[in-house]
């Protein structure tokens, strides 16, 4: 008797909604694009958002001003463009010109991140900018799981189904793709928090006040830094 195939689900949980949209990422996630967004582009522009295409991350950028084309693998909305990033077809709405191109919690989903680094690059003006996010897999609380589970947090044989986490991007090598795709001016930073409540809430809060104490806790950028953050300026 031959096992069934189990199918991956390329979409990520979502408990918590802004302005009717499901929110896919961790808590502060899309809040803290918005504002690497707005520090990038403080006169507003033009923005392709990948990979993130729930509507949430599309509508904050809306608000804060920005003319958003906004993409999705299984598009919830017919104002969200559909876009494969391991298999690519740009039409007229995403080719662009583009002022920046954020892909939020999306590279761990694809199967050649360097790959579509490369595309996005491909189709950016030298001084066009990126900002990419993705599990933070150095992150002491994300080293603690993969000590305990041998799986960093958002990563491990039930993630790899759903939701279809697949690659693992430590901010070095993160920094490397997006070095060897053709981008300069390259920074590192951090933000969002886990998504935890009740008791497994106030122990997760014990465990980082021992990290803290330890000296194991970085200061993050944003929140807890459970997720990484390169932004890069297209040379």
């Amino acid at each position: 008797m031959t096992q069934q195939e189990r199918q991956t689900i390329q979409r990520t949980a979502s408990t918590r909604f802004y302005k009717g949209h499901s929110v896919h990422a961790a808590p502060g996630v899309h809040e803290y694009a918005v504002t690497l967004v707005r520090a990038a582009l403080p006169q507003g522009g033009r923005v392709l958002e990948v990979g993130a295409g729930c509507g949430a991350l599309a509508v904050r950028l809306q608000e804060a001003g920005f003319d958003v084309v906004p993409t999705d693998l299984e598009p919830p909305h017919d104002w969200i463009h559909r876009l494969d990033l391991d298999n690519p077809e740009w039409t007229d709405d995403t080719r662009g010109p583009f002022d920046m191109v954020v892909c939020v919690e999306t590279l761990e989903h694809v199967e050649n991140p360097r790959q579509v680094l490369r595309s996005i690059r491909a189709m950016l003006r030298p001084g066009d900018r990126l900002v990419v996010s993705t599990p933070n897999v150095t992150h002491p609380h994300s080293l603690l799981k993969t000590v305990l589970r041998g799986a960093p947090v958002f990563f491990g044989p039930t993630h790899y189904y759903q939701p279809g986490h697949i690659t693992m991007l430590p901010d070095w090598m993160l920094t490397e793709h997006v070095r060897q795709a053709g981008f300069g001016q390259i920074e590192v930073r951090s933000g969002g928090t886990m998504d935890y409540s009740g008791l497994r809430l106030r122990v997760h809060r014990i465990e980082l006040a021992l990290l803290r104490i330890l000296g194991l806790r970085t200061r993050a950028d944003d929140g807890e830094g459970i997720c990484t953050f390169v932004t890069a300026v297209a040379v």
